[in-house]
């Protein structure tokens, strides 16, 4: 029994994260099915049963409901269109908070995808059925869909960095990845490194040909082709996307366990640090962030970048856990 009542009981039970399977089950199919937001409880209505709303943040649950959205869109087109209602309504009262659960439930539980995942510090190399090779490095999410041997394209879902070995296919499939950000990277066979990780994607070409698509239909441009040694860097923020030629061994040692910098800020390391192995790190002075450091360091040992940092710069370098504090000495 869908009727409104119960499925707006079950929009509440889930904010409460008090649903069983079977009752997710019947909200994505809801969603997937309806076009009657009235179903769907007014914020008012959630505080009445909750006291207080729970928390999620907004661009994580834009970038998981964006995958969903596009995951769908290759097997039926309508669902697209039956989403976009559900998306402005929800945008309105719950900071897209059901919506958010939802895909997170989804996505992760649904059979037809396999799921590859990293810890911080560890890198995992996948080979995926049609031969390529992905390196899946630190803390990163890697989806696969269910292929056919319909499928006119390959699609793999990205959150975090990977290299990508790409075979090319006798029929000429192509490859994309999909990003969470409004980045896709479309090639035929090819090698190339994807990092895409809170508000900036960048993609640098090692070898072969490749085209950047991006989904924001307002830019003038919104498709680049890139040559070997390219970088095309996207920051989400301001919707800026930058092409420039680069010494790709900056970007793609990790998968060889070398970590390897250039004139690089110690802020960038910083996020580098934050990104991989979790550390948390702040300055004690703005202007040590802002210090360059040439070196490398292999990947698995960040306590031995550290200390060369340390003896490099004379700095006081203070660990507790994952948290690290910089200063001069």
């Amino acid at each position: 029994m869908n009727d409104s009542n119960y499925i707006k009981s079950l929009f509440i039970k889930f904010s409460a994260d008090e649903c069983a399977p079977e009752e997710i089950e019947t909200i994505i199919n809801y969603l997937k099915t309806s076009s009657n937001s009235e179903d769907i409880p007014q914020i008012e209505e959630v505080r009445a049963k909750l006291g207080t709303l729970p928390q999620l943040d907004e661009q994580r649950s834009n970038d998981i409901f964006s995958q969903i959205i596009s995951r769908e869109a290759l097997t039926e087109t309508d669902h697209k269109r039956r989403f976009s209602w559900v998306w402005k309504v929800a945008a309105t009262f719950i900071g897209f908070l059901f919506l958010a659960g939802i895909g997170i439930w989804y996505y992760s539980h649904n059979p037809n995808n396999t799921l590859y995942t990293t810890a911080f510090g560890e890198v995992e190399t996948i080979i995926l059925p049609d031969g390529t090779e992905v390196i899946l490095n630190a803390n990163s999410t890697l989806q696969i869909p269910e292929s056919t041997q319909e499928d006119s394209v390959r699609n793999v879902w990205l959150e975090g960095e990977a290299f990508f070995s790409v075979t090319h296919t006798q029929d000429h499939q192509k490859f994309i990845v999909h990003t969470t950000h409004e980045l896709q990277v479309e090639v035929l066979g090819t090698e190339f490194n994807v990092n895409s990780r809170e508000e900036k994607a960048t993609v640098v070409l090692n070898s072969g040909r490749v085209k950047v698509q991006l989904s924001d239909k307002n830019k003038s441009q919104t498709q680049w082709v890139m040559k070997p040694g390219d970088l095309i860097e996207y920051e989400a923020r301001n919707q800026h996307i930058d092409q420039k030629e680069v010494d790709t061994l900056l970007y793609t040692s990790w998968r060889n366990n070398l970590l390897v910098f250039k004139e690089s800020s110690l802020a960038e390391i910083a996020q580098l640090m934050s990104d991989n192995y979790g550390y948390q790190i702040s300055f004690e002075h703005d202007s040590l962030a802002q210090l360059s450091f040439t070196g490398s360091v292999p990947a698995n040992q960040p306590e031995l970048l550290l200390q060369t940092l340390s003896v490099s710069f004379d700095l006081d370098i203070a660990k507790n856990e994952q948290k690290i504090t910089i200063d001069s000495r």
